[in-house]
């Protein structure tokens, strides 16, 4: 059996090659062909069908490849990721795992961070983690996240934050409330302690205190005596 021959071992070799993924740049979207190396893809596009492709290949075209691509890269990460964010170049990885998606080299882009450009200016998703977004940038240095603008996923949003207010209105009323009783308990309380003391004070027996004697001063003591003189008595008889 020849070495390039069906069924031989190099053929089977050369075909589980070409299944794997292949460098992007070598790969021709017009003719849907994957070139090995360099030299495959510059050989490729000399060819007679090549040429005779691309010369029948118009700007409609090429717009409507750089319409699929855009529409097949933000679907992806709609059901990926979500609103998530994600580093652009490691969901790129993701997008091209697809043999038969639609390359970048058939779009009018020439790099990622280009296209990533148009999406963030067009609406279609955010940038995280740079300033400004350059044709320079490196996609590895900066992550993404999808803006989901359908109205299914607004009118779903408007649900979830009606319902983010209802449960802060409900927890909201659950605190008044419960403060409510707390300042109800402690009135009561204090109403409860008010009347027990005037019950002791009531109930208490009163001691009667001794009856005060009228004070007498005696001054007698203080005063001295004097003794007036006796007066002698004369003899009548001796006249």
């Amino acid at each position: 059996m020849a070495a390039g021959d069906i069924g031989s071992a190099s053929f089977l070799n050369k075909q589980l090659k070409m299944r794997g993924l292949q460098k992007l740049r070598f790969y021709c979207q017009i003719c849907q062909k994957q070139c090995r190396d360099e030299n495959g893809y510059k050989s490729h596009c000399k060819s007679p069908s090549h040429l005779k492709r691309l010369s029948n290949i118009t700007h409609e075209d090429i717009e409507q490849y750089t319409i699929q691509f855009e529409k097949d890269f933000l679907r992806l990460l709609r059901l990926m990721h979500g609103e998530k964010k994600v580093e652009a170049n490691k969901f790129y990885n993701e997008f091209i795992q697809d043999k038969d998606h639609i390359h970048m080299n058939a779009t009018k882009f020439t790099s990622l961070t280009r296209f990533i450009q148009h999406l963030s200016q067009k609406g279609s998703i955010r940038v995280h983690g740079i300033d400004e977004l350059t044709s320079d940038s490196d996609p590895g240095r900066f992550m993404i996240s999808y803006i989901d603008s359908s109205s299914e996923n607004v009118i779903r949003k408007k649900e979830i934050e009606a319902l983010k207010q209802g449960e802060r209105s409900e927890q909201e009323i659950k605190m008044k409330l419960l403060k409510a009783q707390i300042e109800k308990m402690k009135k009561e309380e204090e109403v409860q302690s008010t009347s027990v003391s005037d019950t002791d004070n009531a109930t208490e027996p009163k001691v009667d205190s001794p009856p005060t004697a009228p004070l007498k001063l005696n001054l007698s003591a203080n005063k001295v005596i004097k003794k007036k003189p006796k007066k002698k008595l004369g003899n009548v008889f001796k006249k």
